[in-house]
């Protein structure tokens, strides 16, 4: 994705002229050194709240005893690109770091693995455990979460409703084998000294699975009907311990985070103000993979033959193509993990001004939902 703007730089020309032509908006901008020449010499990349007064800060003539950076001797060009949004300045300045520093991106915006729940179904006997690690292997993906933590204090609520291990080792039934405290209290299936069949532990981690894709619910669903039958069965003492169970499912269930999905069906779209006035900036989910932006102008004065439904239905739908088929019944490998971290970032940030609307598997658009947001987020600016 190149810059939106290229300007020469140079100190023996009219620099007020200079300074003037440069907006003071938001941006992301690079500033090239005149001293390097090559793909080798990546530039000085940042972003800012007001472009021209950075500029004149780096580029203007310094003071004798200041002490700030200043690029006025080396520089040749600057080439920038505005931004309506925090989202939107992070997403571009990674997006250079990566094209200008392949090898450094990550250790110059600091960037770290989202936390995980993983489940490695590759294992005869499948655990669930938080990670940071993702890798291209036959496991479900869980996340993102706001820290490592979390995702451990979250995943050990919820497993006390499930009997599948939480042990670390490589397990061989073995009828001698010890067992540990949760085959003791009967929390697990233990498989460790061959408590239950294969078959068995497979349905269990399958529970588990509909679990965290339903979002809890094929769990509280389960349990309704149980304390709906042992109701009409007149076992009351029965019921109210369903019951009891159903308050504590439901009590985890509010402390899951709402970002929280399977990363193979982990689709949304995040809407936030367009560097242009009156306009929107929309980024696709897909799977994980983070897309755009494409910015979508409201300006009611503005005559389209196009209907605005038309118009943002057209724009998502570019996003979904972009990079790949737009082939929905594929199955995806698992998304670039610093996407995730971006994202993660973001949403659970205080300064996060736009929208997440989450999708459902069929990523079906609610348009009317997304123009409403639009019209909000327009509202708000002005």
């Amino acid at each position: 994705m190149p810059f939106q703007v290229s300007v020469q730089f140079d100190t023996n020309s009219n620099e007020a002229t200079f300074f003037e032509s440069i907006p003071p908006k938001p941006a992301v901008f690079a500033i090239f050194s005149k001293e390097a020449k090559g793909p080798e010499a990546p530039p000085y990349l940042s972003r800012t709240s007001d472009l021209r007064r950075r500029l004149t800060r780096l580029l203007g003539k310094p003071a004798s005893s200041s002490r700030r950076l200043n690029l006025r001797e080396v520089a040749n060009r600057v080439e920038y690109s505005q931004v309506g949004s925090g989202f939107e300045a992070r997403w571009l300045l990674y997006l250079m770091n990566k094209s200008y520093y392949p090898k450094l991106y990550r250790q110059r915006l600091r960037l770290k693995p989202p936390a995980l729940l993983k489940l490695n179904l590759s294992n005869r006997f499948p655990r669930l455990f938080p990670t940071r690690r993702m890798a291209r292997d036959n496991a479900i993906y869980y996340g993102p979460f706001r820290s490592r933590v979390e995702a451990e204090r979250w995943s050990a609520e919820f497993l006390d409703f499930f009997k599948i291990r939480r042990c670390v080792e490589d397990l061989t039934p073995d009828p001698a084998h010890p067992g540990c405290i949760y085959s003791q209290m009967h929390m697990c299936l233990a498989p460790c000294f061959a408590g239950c069949t294969d078959e068995e532990y497979a349905s269990e981690v399958s529970r588990v699975v509909a679990f965290l894709d339903a979002g809890g619910q094929s769990l509280v669903r389960a349990l309704e009907g149980e304390r709906t039958q042992a109701a009409d069965s007149l076992e009351f003492e029965q019921a109210a311990k369903i019951h009891r169970r159903l308050e504590k499912v439901h009590e985890v269930l509010r402390q899951k985070p709402d970002l929280v999905r399977n990363l193979r069906e982990f689709h949304g779209v995040v809407v936030e103000r367009g560097a242009e006035p009156n306009s929107v900036a929309f980024f696709r989910v897909c799977a994980g993979e983070l897309r755009g932006p494409a910015t979508l102008c409201l300006d009611e004065n503005v005559s389209s033959p196009v209907s605005l439904d038309e118009q943002l239905h057209n724009l998502l739908d570019s996003l979904a193509a972009e990079n790949g088929s737009a082939d929905r019944s594929a199955k995806p490998a698992a998304p670039p993990w610093e996407h995730l971290s971006l994202l993660a970032r973001w949403y659970y940030s205080s300064f996060r001004r736009g929208e997440l609307v989450m999708l459902p598997a069929s990523q079906q658009i609610p348009h009317a939902r997304l123009i409403r947001i639009c019209r909000k987020l327009l509202a708000a600016e002005s």
